[in-house]
Parts: C-alpha cells; structure tokens; sequence
C-alpha cells in the first residue's frame, strides 16, 4: 500500500515538473499556456485571487478556491452575499491571478489590512481581453467569462467560467515552503472566523478554527519567523483578537 502511494506520488510530481518545463516552453515560442501547465488539476481545489469590477469600476479581488473542469473550463463556488459575486452576475467575467506573494492573498481575503482599508489602485491594470481588472504583478492571469451559473442553495451559487486568455510570465522554479501554504490555510480560516464572530451558535465551530490557525501559526513561526508570513500571521492573529473583542 505504501509502495503504490510512494510511486503515486512520484508520478504526480514528474508530471509537474513536465507541466513546468511545457509552460517555459510555451512561453518561448509564444503559444498559450494551458491550465495544467500552471498546476491546475481535475478534483483538485487551487487557491488564486479572483479580481473583478465594482459598480464604481474600482477593482475588487478575493482569494477564492478553483476547480478545473477541462483545459477550457473552471468553476468557482460563490457566497451570493460577496463583491465578488455580485460583480461576476454584473459583468459576466473575471480575472484569476495566480501569484506566490502572500501579502497580495492576506490584503485581497482582508481589505482593512490596506491602507484606508482600500486595495491599492496601482496593484491592477485593464485586462485588454475582458471587463475586469488583472493584477499588475501575478506570475499569471487567466482571463475568463461566465459560462453558466447554477444556484446551490439560497446562499451560494456554482459559476463555470471559459477560458479567454492565459498569460504567464517565465518563473525559476522555487523551493516550497511550509509556511506559504499554511499562512493561506490560516487566512481562509480566519475569513470564516470573522464571518461567523458575531453568532454565538457557532462557537464550538470558532473554537476549532482558532485552534486551527495557532496551529499554523506556530509552525510559520519555527520555519519561517521574521518573514513575509510570520508578519502576516502576526498581523492576522491581532486582527482575530479585535473582532472577538468587538463582539
């Protein structure tokens, strides 16, 4: 059993390091690159940030999980209740950006991180191809329009969006560090603290959260302490003890 888990993955990671090697190549001779050359996988839920437009036309943007349908399709899970939501049901488009900044997933999930509590107007560009703003500094873009959407339940809707244009900026490969992942894991579970600090109904599901993001918190700090995430998970807890307080 383990053996077939080992060479399992081993397979799985020879068929990145194939993607990557075909995104460079891609980007050499000027053809797009396809959704499985940036790492996305049919069943596997990716994290990237989702920009779209306000109804003032200033740009919006939230870290949001993605699936892969096929190389021409993606879906995205939406609360209705979101910016983000409304803005895809208004313009029928989006931009997802994938990049391994942290700061731009921690200021994107949390707005009040920013200064005014605003993103930065000078993060975003135009996307040439769709009506949505595209992230100035992504290692890629993915502009993509509204194929469907398909209502949940009364709280979330399933989008499947097409894809228009892929661009992807050549990228060494990089070591991976824990603390990227688990400084993410940490800011998707403190936006479910956040949401849900105000309902005391739900204090046993809090509690296990809160646990969740010490839990990573702590590891950040013994791999990666005076780092980009260590500030961010700093910056994160802090934010966690105000709403509480608040309540």
């Amino acid at each position: 059993m383990l053996a077939k888990l080992y060479y399992g993955t081993v397979k799985f990671y020879i068929r990145l390091k194939q993607h990557a090697f075909n995104l460079l190549s891609c980007l050499g001779c000027g053809l797009m690159a396809k959704l499985s050359d940036l790492g996305f996988f049919k069943g596997i839920i990716g994290e990237a940030i989702v920009s779209t437009y306000n109804k003032d036309k200033t740009p919006n943007a939230a870290p949001m999980g993605i699936l892969m349908e096929d190389e021409k399709h993606l879906t995205i899970d939406f609360f209705n209740s979101t910016a983000t939501c409304s803005n895809i049901m208004a313009n029928r488009c989006a931009v997802i950006n994938l990049t391994s900044d942290i700061e731009f997933f921690y200021k994107t999930a949390f707005k009040e991180a920013n200064p005014d509590g605003k993103l930065p107007k000078d993060w975003f560009e135009k996307s040439q191809i769709v009506n949505a703003p595209k992230m100035r500094l992504a290692d890629a873009t993915i502009d993509i329009s509204v194929d469907n959407l398909l209502p949940i339940d009364s709280q979330k809707t399933k989008a499947t969006f097409k894809i228009e244009l892929i661009n992807a900026t050549p990228k060494c490969p990089q070591v991976h560090s824990r603390a990227m992942s688990l400084t993410i894991e940490a800011i998707i579970h403190a936006t479910r603290v956040k949401a849900l600090a105000n309902d005391h109904t739900e204090s046993k599901t809090i509690k296990h959260l809160l646990e969740i993001i010490d839990d990573c918190n702590k590891v950040v700090n013994r791999v990666a302490s005076n780092s980009p995430y260590s500030l961010v998970m700093a910056d994160l807890i802090k934010s966690i003890h105000m709403w509480r307080q608040a309540q």
